[in-house]
């Protein structure tokens, strides 16, 4: 927020309100679309009459789409940074993942259309793609955090990435499968499948001690030839 909004909230605390009030909305809406039709197939046409705005309003909010889901996956991120705010130290982080994954899950499997996926949509979209990424990666960085916290391991172990990093991509794993055969397969099946595997891994990876940081001995040289 830059002193201009500042200023302008303080002066004008209800519309400033409204103007968020309608901002979420129209991330809300936007992320309900995405996730039941697909990003390619969503219009910003269609997101401003669900979320009941004006078209012109929605794009004094959102430069384009692309800036909309962006913002919607922020929001996915802070909801995510509060979960762990209140759960670390009081829920343990297998428990805490496994939770927050299969209510993904549980939400996901009756809303998705089968000719749409994530994965279809990253491919044709590089920029998306590449959003994603940014996302994912911030996902699996907050989650390291969590587990290193647990666990009590230094900054520098790259344990906690690995085994974060290890689970989240378990989990869309799964969804992948599942998006490829949503008649056959059962997405919170599949969901619990892959993570159990990934924890019964991750929790072998978190028993090993840490690797040495040092750097490795040079190779020793062969003793001089006698005359």
């Amino acid at each position: 927020m830059t002193d201009k909004d500042v200023t302008q909230a303080e002066r004008f605390p209800r519309r400033t309100a409204r103007r968020e009030n309608t901002r979420k909305r129209i991330i809300a809406v936007a992320a309900r679309l995405f996730q039941r039709v697909g990003y390619g197939t969503t219009t910003m046409n269609a997101i401003a009459e669900a979320a009941d705005v004006h078209v012109t309003t929605l794009f004094t909010h959102f430069k384009s789409k692309q800036d909309l889901a962006a913002s919607a996956n922020e929001e996915t991120l802070k909801r995510l940074e509060r979960l762990i705010d209140n759960s670390v130290g009081r829920q343990p982080f297998f428990e805490f993942f496994r939770a927050i994954v299969m209510d993904f899950a549980s939400r996901l499997a009756g809303e998705r259309d089968p000719g749409v996926t994530v994965w279809s949509e990253l491919e044709r979209d590089p920029e998306l793609a590449l959003a994603w990424k940014s996302y994912e990666h911030r996902q699996i960085m907050m989650l390291a955090a969590y587990v290193a916290a647990e666990y009590g391991l230094p900054a520098d172990d790259y344990r906690p990435v690995l085994v974060s990093g290890l689970m989240v991509s378990a989990s869309w794993e799964a969804h992948r499968r599942w998006s490829g055969d949503t008649r056959r397969l059962n997405l919170e099946r599949e969901t619990l499948a892959a993570i159990d595997v990934a924890e019964a891994m991750a929790k072998a990876v978190l028993a090993r001690p840490a690797a040495s940081a040092k750097t490795p001995a040079a190779p020793r040289k062969r003793a001089a030839q006698r005359a």
